[in-house]
């Protein structure tokens, strides 16, 4: 089961692709795209899954 203290984790993307991987807390993660966004941009872990974790770009999320 996937620890819920990956969701709010941001890390900058180093490609235009929708999918790729990102290594934390010293483990790798499969990730998607879940909006757009573009090498370079900042994004936010907003949904996990056994198979991926769920980004969006950290502009796009309310916060309140």
């Amino acid at each position: 089961m996937l620890d819920d203290r990956l969701l709010g984790k941001t890390f900058t993307l180093t490609s235009s692709d929708t999918s790729g991987t990102i290594s934390l807390l010293g483990i790798l993660y499969q990730y998607r795209l879940l909006g757009p966004a573009e090498a370079g941009d900042t994004v936010v872990i907003v949904k996990h899954t056994p198979l991926y974790l769920g980004v969006i770009k950290a502009d796009s999320q309310l916060t309140y």
